[in-house]
């Protein structure tokens, strides 16, 4: 089954059991506007697709209240990290999420790769005021040219690639201020 498919299942599934177990939507579903049921129906496919699309983006994750407490500092100072730009991570609902593809394997203290401070330094200074996690998540999850289509989150922990990531944020970030 595909990611598509998953969704789709799941989402069905999900809201048909929410039809069945809340009692006044229960009452209540032959009462509703047809034409607001629908754009209820599209913002809801809109997010859910948009919470799969940014989930595949970032690859394996973890959240800053698990690295807080895995570093024993607080939750404000790893989400501090990512709005400065010292991590990458993204803001969901609920929960800050980082990408483990910025840590090198089995390194206690989660700092991240010397080439990924490096891209992370060009998106920051390049971008100024600018600059949002979301555009390095999107850019490391996107095959670049550079990486001769290979996508720079796979890239980074491989030396051979250093240069070539840093020249690919380079690209991206020219791309991005035009």
């Amino acid at each position: 089954m595909d990611s598509e498919e998953g969704l789709v299942t799941a989402f069905t599934e999900a809201i048909q059991k929410r039809f069945d177990t809340m009692q006044y939507l229960k009452a209540h579903r032959k009462d509703a506007d047809a034409s607001a049921v629908a754009q209820i129906a599209q913002d809801a496919a809109a997010l859910a697709t948009s919470n799969l699309s940014w989930h595949l983006a970032l690859g394996a994750s973890t959240t800053a209240s698990a690295l807080a407490s895995e570093l024993d500092v607080p939750v404000q100072f790893v989400i501090e990290k990512v709005q400065n730009g010292r991590l990458v991570g993204l803001h969901g609902r609920h929960e800050t999420f980082l990408p483990l593809w910025q840590f090198l394997p089995g390194q206690p203290d989660k700092e991240p790769t010397g080439v990924v401070t490096e891209v992370l330094n060009v998106f920051v200074e390049e971008l100024g005021e600018a600059f949002a996690p979301e555009l390095v998540v999107l850019w490391a999850a996107t095959g670049q040219p550079e990486l001769n289509g290979r996508e720079p989150r796979a890239a980074v922990e491989e030396e051979a690639y250093t240069e070539k990531l840093i020249w690919s944020a380079r690209c991206a970030v020219a791309g991005l201020t035009q």
